[in-house]
């Protein structure tokens, strides 16, 4: 067993436990709505006007977001899908060339690909640029080709390896998001040693109740309790490892659990004074979940400032998600934790923002996991041998 003090866990988690103020301001930026791969889970809603982003459009966002936040915080433009790549190489170059007049401000960019369409110019670009490349990926070839298939049908791993591969060779952190559901959650083992073999910082996120993943949701979605239980077992195996890899939720929680602030979007109680979501068309959603649901659309950023459309009534409504107004929340052990978690996967189960996040249930099972591990932890630090 690892042994770990306060302090020590404090410098594990790093960065988590500074000044909420250094929390980023978010941009979920779809420079195309459009995809060359036909996963099974996508929940992507393809509502937007246009299939690829103007680059006028994106150098506004970039231009409003930058006035609006200034030197108060770092604006991470996280550029999405469908697949961002298809607006191609040089869309990313100007863009981020374009953003380093706003000196006032530290604007950061990350792409979320499949990993398809990297070429070696654009990574070494990323590399010198300090420009994040993340994939979408699943691990294990049999888990991955399950779902993430492209346009005929076939599987993809082998592409994903192939752009891991690139990524590394120019000294870029690899780095992906891996979808949970119902044909690898009872293979978490699997998936972390395959992880940790191949050097991957992953974020694990359970199948979401919306795009194309509504008419598969039945033979995809975990319970709230598979959920819970699975991320206990890959507590242990990572929690107990060397700390080669970062897995996240998990980092973040812990995080949460030993320094004074709350971290990670699901869990700090107001996401939406952190993030936005903005289409193709430039139409702006609190969330990239909600992106293409009319009924939260907060505006356009070509049209609407950012502190008009965060004074919407919609906004307003949204804002009074809390720990007092959903009730389940109320009286949780861990609603300090979790502040209600999620309002999009409450939402997508029964239509209300004022329901309790759908993995609820999951959520305990896994909060008092690492709580009693951690003060198994920190109550052996203080029994050893000085």
């Amino acid at each position: 067993m690892i042994v770990k003090s306060k302090q020590e866990i404090q410098k594990w988690i790093g960065e988590k436990i500074k000044d909420p103020a250094y929390r980023p301001f978010a941009v979920i930026a779809k420079s195309s709505d459009e995809c060359n791969y036909n996963c099974s889970y996508c929940y992507v809603e393809h509502n937007s006007q246009t299939a690829f982003m103007p680059i006028e459009i994106a150098k506004i966002a970039v231009e409003k977001t930058a006035r609006y936040i200034n030197n108060q915080r770092r604006i991470n433009f996280i550029w999405h899908g469908g697949e961002p790549l298809l607006a191609g190489s040089n869309f990313f170059i100007e863009i981020a060339k374009f953003s380093r007049q706003f000196t006032d401000c530290k604007i950061e960019h990350c792409i979320q690909t499949n990993g398809s369409l990297l070429t070696d110019e654009l990574l070494q670009y990323c590399s010198e640029n300090n420009i994040a490349v993340s994939l979408s990926f699943d691990g294990p070839e049999n888990i991955h080709d399950s779902n993430r298939k492209d346009k005929d049908g076939i599987g993809t791993h082998n592409r994903t390896m192939e752009a891991l591969e690139k990524i590394k060779k120019v000294g870029l952190t690899a780095g992906c998001v891996c979808v949970l559901h119902k044909q690898n959650v009872d293979r978490i083992e699997e998936l972390y040693e395959f992880f940790k073999t191949n050097k991957i910082n992953f974020r694990i996120n359970p199948v979401v109740r919306s795009g194309r993943a509504v008419s598969n949701y039945n033979n995809l979605a975990v319970t709230a309790e598979e959920y819970g239980n699975a991320m206990a077992k890959l507590f242990d195996l990572w929690f107990y490892d060397d700390g080669e890899i970062q897995v996240e939720p998990l980092h973040t929680i812990v995080g949460n659990f030993v320094s004074p602030f709350i971290w990670g979007c699901d869990y700090h109680g107001n996401c939406l004074k952190s993030i936005i979501s903005i289409n193709p068309d430039g139409s702006v959603y609190p969330c990239g979940r909600f992106a293409g649901l009319e009924k939260f659309r907060l505006g356009n950023i070509a049209e609407d400032s950012l502190e008009s459309m965060f004074n919407t009534p919609l906004f307003v409504e949204l804002s009074d998600r809390n720990t007092d107004t959903v009730k389940a929340c109320s009286k949780c052990t861990f609603k300090e934790i979790c502040n209600t978690g999620c309002m999009i996967t409450a939402h997508m189960a029964k239509g209300n923002i004022y329901d309790q996040d759908y993995y609820c249930k999951g959520r305990k099972i896994l909060f008092a996991h690492i709580a009693d591990k951690l003060m198994q932890q920190l109550d052996a630090a203080e029994i050893q041998p000085q």
